[in-house]
């Protein structure tokens, strides 16, 4: 144990080692890890426990699928995909943060519950250029939702499946407090908001050991290289890799091995939507909001139900943020009314294979007609990147 740690945190650690249950231990090292204060010198320590605590949770979350009756029962809180699927969430409060307005505003659906505690997801389609958003309310998250309180692991669970999620923030109340739990919750339940995953990968091998590989010159920038991999090799040892290769292509930290060790580890983009615009103090609150938060949400949007106050380009705003673009397909000359919507970059290989396999399997070439382009039509191949609003026609053997 690092001398660097205060008396309480040492004790606390103490009370993990003597913990027999599992859940008593899980507790114990959370409470350990709250106490270490965070610095260079503690970064071993708390990256090492993290990966620890991530294994015991795993662990727990095993044994309590294995005790639950082998009959499946379908969840409430799990809603099947239609189109970009958009979760609306906020924290617990009485009234409201007002997600079913927005639901409402957007979509014409849930218009009898406005101002009525959502027990249960409410669902509406809100359209945009001929695309299709699942526009989902989720109830709100509660102190202790990841742990399982008020239906959270549920509510959790399809958090981690959407699209997009959306933290509607009640600029009437207390925004600091709002967040706090919010981040707190999703943070808890292995949700990474805003950030792309670590540039590096983990692969079991049969032999040789755990091995280090840095890839880049940006990868390599590391203050005590040689200290650095020994303790990234630890912590791929400690989740029971004996033999594997570690490959890093950027700089990262102890904890995005963590993260990278952790299957339940997801990544998802969220914007802020400011609710009850239309109240006369709100306005300087939402400005604090922004500040404060602009760090970690690149879109902060204050909405009012009552003035009816929301982006009429918000369908655009969420594809851009998504990095989706819209291809339509063409088949004798006759343009599809709806688009396929592809993430940017893909190629004709991907808008084939997302059509039918056969596509890709018979493929001979494909029309590609652009708007502005010099050369309007073009015929090409697989490898050909797409670009927004493209109109695509697949020929084949």
């Amino acid at each position: 144990m690092s001398s660097n740690l205060p008396p309480l945190a040492k004790a606390k650690y103490q009370e993990y080692l003597d913990a027999g249950a599992l859940e008593d231990r899980i507790k114990k090292l959370e409470e350990f890890l709250s106490l270490v204060p965070k610095h260079k010198a503690t970064e071993k320590i708390v990256a090492l426990n993290k990966s620890r605590l991530a294994k015991m949770k795993r662990e727990l979350e095993d044994r309590k699928l294995k005790q639950k009756s082998t009959q499946k029962i379908v969840s409430p809180f799990s809603i099947k995909k239609e189109g970009i699927q958009v979760i609306l969430i906020s924290s617990f409060q009485t009234p409201g943060a007002g997600k079913t307005s927005i639901l409402n505003y957007l979509t014409g659906a849930a218009k009898e519950n406005i101002g009525k505690f959502t027990a249960l997801p409410e669902i509406g389609i809100y359209k945009y250029q001929k695309i299709r958003f699942q526009i989902v309310e989720m109830p709100a998250i509660m102190e202790g939702a990841s742990d399982g309180v008020g239906n959270g692991k549920e509510i959790l669970s399809q958090l981690r499946a959407a699209d997009l999620l959306c933290l509607c923030i009640d600029l009437s109340r207390n925004i600091e407090d709002q967040m706090n739990l919010l981040l707190s919750e999703l943070s808890k339940a292995d949700i990474r908001i805003n950030e792309s995953p670590p540039p590096l990968t983990i692969e079991k091998t049969g032999a040789n050991k755990v091995q280090v590989l840095y890839l880049t010159k940006e990868a390599k920038n590391v203050e005590g290289l040689g200290d650095f991999t020994d303790q990234i090799k630890e912590l791929v040892y400690e989740n029971g890799i004996r033999n594997g290769i570690v490959k890093v292509y950027g700089q990262i930290t102890l904890d995005d091995i963590v993260d990278a060790l952790t299957p339940s580890v997801v990544y998802k983009k969220v914007i802020l939507l400011g609710t009850k615009g239309d109240l006369s103090h709100t306005q300087d609150i939402f400005e604090s909001l922004k500040e404060n938060y602009k760090d970690m949400f690149p879109i902060i949007i204050g909405t009012s139900y009552m003035k009816e106050k929301l982006p009429k380009d918000f369908g655009e705003i969420i594809l851009k943020f998504l990095n989706k673009i819209r291809i339509y397909t063409m088949s004798s000359g006759i343009i599809a009314q709806q688009p396929l919507i592809m993430d940017e970059n893909s190629t004709i290989k991907d808008v084939a294979l997302k059509v039918h396999r056969s596509f890709f399997e018979s493929f001979e070439h494909a029309i590609v007609i652009r708007e502005g382009e010099r050369q309007k039509r073009k015929k090409v191949g697989l490898d050909y990147i797409l670009k927004d609003l493209d109109v695509v026609e697949i020929h084949i053997t």
